[in-house]
């Protein structure tokens, strides 16, 4: 099997957890298990939040191009090897792990 790296490119946000703030996020918590169990796996996961490191986001044109025509509104974004699999949503651990087993 050739190598899978998964990016997430993500809004603005405090943290990725979703355990901070006033607010638990329950998508973003879900999100990190799936995160976390894509990496026990043994998947390359990269997560790019815009406030964190914008120069991942200048240095992928299809998501520039994407924040560049609707903001922050399409993401997140989530590519697998480049191809992105998602746009404006948190994929479940299913979908990426059904994307991963097609390459």
């Amino acid at each position: 099997m050739s190598k899978i790296k998964i990016s997430v490119y993500e809004p603005p946000m405090c943290c990725s957890s979703g355990v901070c703030g006033p607010d638990v996020d329950d998508e973003l918590v879900e999100f990190s298990q799936t995160i976390k169990k894509l990496k026990e796996e043994g998947f390359t996961v990269e997560r790019n939040s815009m406030n964190h490191n914008p120069f991942a986001f200048q240095n992928n044109q299809s998501v520039l191009t994407q924040v560049n025509d609707s903001g922050t509104e399409n993401l997140p974004i989530i590519e697998i090897n480049g191809e992105i699999l998602t746009i404006g949503e948190y994929a479940s651990y299913e979908k990426i792990k059904s994307a991963v087993d097609k390459i």
